[in-house]
């Protein structure tokens, strides 16, 4: 994945947990670990390419589909901003 690829997947995934918060408990505790392991993961290897993604298992996947159209068919903005890309802007 490119630099631009991991940064939007951990976009997704952050916004995914943030609507799970917000709107609608999509995941059980269990799933939101997973999600949050597969986050710092991507974020990781942004600073070490030679380390190796831990994605989320298809259920998880799958119901992270379902959450990004229900983001999409709601405009869903959280009430708290991205701190990934927040730290990203400060950065660059």
């Amino acid at each position: 994945m490119s630099k631009n690829q991991i940064e939007a997947r951990i976009a997704q995934l952050y916004l995914a947990l943030q609507y799970c918060s917000e709107r609608s408990r999509t995941f059980t505790a269990g799933e939101r670990i997973c999600i949050n392991q597969e986050r710092f993961q991507w974020m990781h290897i942004l600073d070490n390419e030679a380390s190796a993604p831990r994605p989320v298992p298809l259920s998880i996947e799958n119901k992270l589909k379902e959450v990004s159209r229900l983001i999409a068919l709601h405009n869903f903005k959280p009430y708290y901003g991205d701190p990934f890309k927040e730290e990203i802007l400060l950065q660059n």
